[in-house]
C-alpha cells in the first residue's frame, strides 16, 4: 500500500468518532440552551465554547477540510459576540465575510 492509500484509509477511520464527537457537541449545546437561562457569565461562556466548536466539526466534517471549519467557527463565533454586545449589523457582517473569504482564499492560495 502506498502512502496516499494509506492517508485515505486513516481519514475514514476518524470520520465516526468525529462525527460522535460532533452530535455531542451539538447536543451539549442544545441541552444548555434549553436547561439554563443565560444569567451567569460561565453560561455564556460555556455556549460560546461549544457553538464554536459545535460549528468547527460540523464544517470540518462538510467539507473535509480543518481550515475551512476553523475560519468558518471563527466568523459564527466573532459575528455572535458582536451581536451580543449589539454591534452586530450588516455592515460588520459583511465585512466580516469579506475578511474571513479572502482569509481562506489566501490560505488556499498558499498551500498550492
Amino acid at each position: 500500500m502506498n502512502k496516499l492509500e494509506t492517508a485515505k484509509i486513516k481519514r475514514r477511520k476518524n470520520f465516526l468518532p468525529a462525527l460522535i464527537l460532533t452530535l455531542l457537541f451539538w447536543g451539549g449545546l442544545g441541552w444548555l440552551v434549553y436547561t439554563f437561562p443565560p444569567e451567569s457569565f460561565w453560561l455564556i461562556i460555556s455556549f460560546y465554547l461549544l457553538l464554536f466548536v459545535a460549528v468547527f466539526f460540523t464544517t470540518a466534517l462538510s467539507f473535509g477540510n480543518s481550515k475551512i471549519g476553523l475560519i468558518a467557527a471563527w466568523w459564527v463565533l466573532l459575528f455572535l459576540l458582536l451581536r451580543y454586545f449589539k454591534i452586530g449589523n450588516l455592515l460588520n457582517l459583511s465585512l466580516l465575510t469579506l475578511i474571513f473569504s479572502l482569509l481562506g482564499f489566501y490560505l488556499y492560495r498558499a498551500k498550492s
